[in-house]
This record gives C-alpha cells, structure tokens and sequence, in this order.
C-alpha cells in the first residue's frame, strides 16, 4: 500500500522530493487514508487537490486531506504520480470530513459529490464585491442575518425573491434548492439583473474562480465559493434536500455547518419548515411574515363516506371520487390534478363499522393487519379490535392509480391520463384530467385543481416524518395552481373529523410546529435524539451486544437495526464502529 513500498522516485529518479501528503483513494470500498511524497514539480499541492497514485498495483484518482511529515512514520513512501485537477476548497474537505462522521458513511461519496465534474487545471480567482441593495429588502430579514441567521417562514404563494436580497446585499451568496428547475430558474432571473451566477454542478469552475451568486440543487451545498458571505437554503421542507445513499446527509444540516464554520449567516427558508429546523434556530431566530391573500389556495376537507353515503359492510373499500371532486371532474374549463400515491406506502387498516383508521397508540402510525395489527414503525402489536366502537371487522383499503383512472373516467365523462415516475412526456392542455402518483405534481406545468384521493396514506404513513411529507405535497399542489383563478385543494380522507386532518386545511405553520415538536420530543425522535437505520451480519450483532450505555437497539428485520442515542458524540463512535464491521448506516432515514 501506500506506506508500505518503497518510493520508486526515491530509487531510481534524480526528481527531489520535498513534502507529503495524506490522501483518501477514490476506489469503491476503501475508507482508509494513506500517505504519499509529493515531487518538487509539482510546487505545494493544495488541500482538496485530486492527484494519481499507485495503490495495490493499481493507479487510482485520489483527495488530498492535508500536508504531513514526510519522515515521520519512518516508512519509505510511494510518490504521487500526476496532479489532475484541482478539487475541494480545504474548508470544504473539513466539512466533508464532518458529514462523514456525522452522517456515518464514506468519505470517498461526499469529496466526489465536491468535485469538478470535468478536469480543472487551473483557477483565476476574482475578487468579490459587494453591491449595492437593487431592490429593497425585508427588515425583519435583515435583522435575522445580521445576527447569524436562522428560519424564515415564507408562504407558498410569495415570490422568495425579497428574502434573497437580504442575502445578497452582504456580498458572494451560496443558494440550494430542492431542484435543478427551480436553481435554473433563480440564476436566469439574476443573471437578466446584471448579476454574475454558477449553476452547479456544470459552472464548478466559474463558482471556483468567484461569482455573486452559486446556486445548484442539493449537492451546490458543496460548491466552492471562495469568501461566501451567506448561505440560502430555500424549501427546506423538500425531502430532496437529503441524500438517501450513504452517507444518508441532509443539505440543510451541511449549510448550517458550513456557515458555522465559516462564521456566516445562514438562511432557511420554507413555507413549513421542519422540526429539525426549528430546533436549530430556536424561537428566538424564526421570522414569520403577517398573512396575505393568496398564501394559501382553499383547502377543502372532503369525507367520501358522508359524500356519497356508503353504508355497506365493506364501506372502506368505496368512495373514491367525492361529489366534491365529480363537480370538477365535469368542468371542461379546468385542469384537474389527482394524486393517489401507492408506491412504498401503507395500506391502511379501517373498521367496517365506524371507519376509523387503526394507528399506533404509541406513536400514531398506520398498522398492517395480519394475526395482529401491527405497527410498521414501532413494532408494536395489539389484537384486531377497533379502538374506537371496539368492533373486531377490519378491512384493508386497496387503492392503485389505474383503477382510480377507470372510475374518474366514469365520473368525469372525459379521458383521464395516468402519470407515475416512469411516464415520459407528459404535457398540460387546456383542459384534462390526470391522476399518478406525486411525479404528477413534478411533470405539471399548472392546473386548477388538485386532489388528493386518498391523503390518509401520506398523513398515517408509518414513518415519523409522515406530517412532514404531507405538508411538502400540500406546498407542492399550491405552487401547481399558481395562475388559475379560483386555485383549490381537495384532500379525501376517511374520517374529516380527525383534528390531525383538520390541521391541513387551514395551515398555520407555528401550530403545526408547536404540536409535532411536543410529540417528537415525548417520543423520543430525532432531532431530540440521534437516529440510524443499520442493516448488516452476525458481526454487526456482536456490535450490538457491547453496545455502551445510552445506546438503544431495536431489530425490526433480519440483518436490520434501529439504532437511537441521546448523545450525538456517543452515537457518532458507535456508528463509526459499526461502519468498520462492514455495516451500512442510514442516519435519519426517510421511511422511519
């Protein structure tokens, strides 16, 4: 290996060698460091550098991580080959080192995420200006930033341009979106402002070099940007804002880190911000704007029970299409948007008798029905006994996109076409109905109205983020119908009643909030506590076994573990040896 053979430099050239360098090899599997003498051609290597160098008989691409002591471990070392390109700003390797603690995964995926994705030779940095405001910005904004930032809960139905400003005014600003069409989007209107922009990942160079403004979608959290002012991270809410890969990192937790680091103002800004987010900034560090017409669409509530008056014994398995959803459907005037989401999701469990929905009396969840209703999330079971009339008849809800296309044709008299994530091409016409999953509210350009068919899945869904995930669809359904004249939100539940329905349809975002914050922390989860899915062997159960005190381990699978601790440093070392018995780590998973 790389500290092991001799240096052939050192054997049978006449080149000098001058320094060292410690390096993490760009190969699949390999999560160690090794350490290489730099030639004196190639001058000082800087911190982040890509480079080549033999390992194991193999030339492999490799991060620089520091500079170190040539002679200091007494081995003869191995020389670097070639200087490739340049790569990671030296702060952003520290910080990539940070999320492959925090995060549990490889430090090899995060330095790749802050690559180049093309070869850079070399960078002619510009200097950094800052301008004068070109339009006004917001006072209580400006308050926020000036002392150190925190959140912003900007409604749905504003233009975020006048939170940008605030940012912008204090010189280079680094913006992260959930997605690539919403990044491109905001350079175009700042670069017909006179502004210099990176789109990342594909102006690495020119972010590198210095411009006013970065801005990317998730992975832009990584992008150089040499004396960055301030950082934006804008629909915080978005799960798209989290990698599901390991290391499992979270754009919102890379930017706060990074401003900390930075000692920078750090903005994040969503129309319902998460729990995590909240938790950060505290009460003291959250700007909510007075409310105004057009925050919000109307948000109808609709009970397809009470709606079409089923009353047979198998009353759960009907009422798909509302009355108030069959007026809509008959409108030849309007765009009509159904969303029935049945990819990785629960099948709910209702009564026959009262339909109630059977949930975990531990952490409110939607249970399976087998022997025993039974709680995905927490593991919990109970006998088949409705716990609300104390009737023993329970009946699966079995819903899927074609077969709620069949019965909106029959309702609405007109064709109906079906949208998932495999569907390609999908364009708006003047008036239609479409129903998928919710890639429909992705592939749209706008519509009139949206439903939710069966919105009981996303807010039962056996994960704690459940509330949150609900609320991103409702954010997403909002910004659809912008532009249509009488914007509307039907959601279909099985019971209008339940008070955690009734949160939907007027959104308040403090409330909501300030009720899942107590529920979070009562139950233990995250961001109160560290959280990881683990799938492994029998050497990760020996892990387990010697688990320290303070760490709690719960098997919800065959070779998959839950793992929670209260004390981030603690959970962060156990992890770290769970990673070095070959487990895979996923903290803060989305499905749980």
């Amino acid at each position: 290996m790389g500290t092991v053979e001799p240096s052939r430099c050192a054997e049978g050239s006449a080149q000098t060698l001058t320094s060292a360098v410690r390096v993490v090899p760009d190969v699949s599997g390999i999560d160690k460091t090794f350490d290489y003498v730099v030639p004196e051609r190639f001058g000082d290597v800087a911190v982040g550098s890509i480079v080549r160098v033999e390992l194991n008989g193999r030339r492999v691409d490799a991060w620089v991580l520091e500079h170190v002591d040539a002679e200091a471990n007494g081995y003869d070392l191995k020389a670097v080959i070639d200087l490739l390109s340049a790569g990671p700003a030296p702060e952003v390797v520290g910080l990539a080192q940070w999320c492959s603690r925090r995060f549990a995964g490889p430090l090899r995926a995060v330095l790749s995420i802050a690559s180049p994705p093309k070869r850079v030779k070399s960078l002619r940095p510009t200097p950094s200006a800052v301008r004068a405001s070109a339009r006004g910005t917001l006072a209580n904004v400006d308050e926020l930033v000036e002392r150190g930032g925190g959140v912003v809960v900007w409604p749905a139905g504003r233009a975020v341009r006048p939170v940008l400003e605030s940012a912008l005014v204090r010189g280079r600003t680094l913006v992260v979106c959930p997605g690539i069409a919403q990044a491109r989007t905001i350079a175009g209107a700042l670069r017909r402002e006179g502004l210099s922009v990176a789109l990342m990942p594909d102006d690495w160079q020119r972010a590198a070099e210095g411009v006013d403004v970065v801005v990317g979608a998730r992975s832009a959290v990584w992008a150089p940007c040499p004396g960055v002012a301030a950082i934006v991270v804008l629909d915080e809410h978005d799960e798209r804002l989290q990698d599901e890969r390991s290391p499992t990192w979270h754009a919102r937790d890379v930017a706060i880190e990074r401003a900390r680091l930075g000692g920078i103002p750090c903005l994040v800004v969503s129309p319902v911000p998460t729990i995590a987010a909240i938790h950060w900034a505290g009460e003291s560090r959250v700007v909510v704007p007075e409310p105004a017409a057009g925050d919000w669409p109307r948000i109808v509530v609709a009970d397809p029970f009470t709606s079409l008056g089923a009353s047979d014994d198998d009353a759960p398995r009907r009422g798909l299409v509302t009355s108030e959803l069959v007026a809509h459907l008959r409108d030849t005037s309007k765009v009509v948007a159904c969303v029935l989401n049945v990819k990785g999701r629960a099948r709910l469990v209702a009564c026959k008798s009262c339909r109630e929905i059977a949930r975990c009396e531990k952490c409110e969840a939607a249970m399976h029905l087998g022997d025993m209703l039974d709680c995905p999330s927490c593991g919990h079971s109970r006998p088949v006994v409705c716990a609300r009339c104390g009737a023993g008849a329970m009946s699966i809800i079995r819903r899927g996109v074609s077969r709620a296309r069949e019965e909106l044709e029959a309702a609405a008299g007109r064709s109906v076409t079906e949208v998932t994530a495999e569907t390609t091409g999908v364009g708006n016409t003047a008036s239609a109905v479409y129903v998928g999953t919710e890639a429909l509210l992705h592939r749209l350009d706008s519509a009139d109205v949206v439903a939710f068919l069966d919105f009981d899945n996303e807010v039962f869904a056996p994960t704690y983020r459940a509330g949150e995930h609900a609320w991103t669809l409702l954010v997403l359904a909002s910004r659809l119908l912008r532009g249509s004249r009488q914007p509307e939100i039907i959601l279909q539940v099985n019971d209008a009643t339940d008070p955690i329905v009734s949160r939907f349809a007027s959104p308040n975002p403090t409330a909501v909030v300030e009720a899942e914050m107590g529920t979070r922390r009562a139950l233990g989860l995250p961001p109160f506590v560290s959280f990881a899915r683990v799938d492994g062997d029998e050497s990760t159960r020996a892990v387990f076994d010697a688990a320290p005190l303070g760490i709690d381990v719960a098997a919800v699978g065959q070779g998959r573990w839950l793992v929670r601790g209260a004390d981030p440093s603690l959970f962060a070392d156990f992890c770290a040896e769970l990673r070095r018995v070959q487990a895979r780590v996923y903290v803060d998973p989305h499905r749980y």
